[in-house]
């Protein structure tokens, strides 16, 4: 049971750790895909091995 009370508090401190990290890997990919339409490049992802390149909608910016 000593166990379990010291695993306790070190698993809630990691689950906010991760969960920050993954807000600021979306804030992340956001200001890439807005860099990504500036400059009218590509962004490449990977998910589940398979590998994408996203490119901006020229519809969208505006001039």
């Amino acid at each position: 049971m000593m166990g379990s009370d010291k695993n306790s508090p070190s698993v809630k401190q990691r689950s906010l750790d991760l969960i920050n990290a993954e807000i600021a890997m979306k804030r992340a990919a956001i200001k890439a895909r807005e860099i990504a339409e500036k400059t009218g490049t590509a962004v490449v992802t990977s998910e589940n091995e398979v590998i994408r390149e996203e490119y901006p909608n020229q519809a969208s910016s505006s001039q």
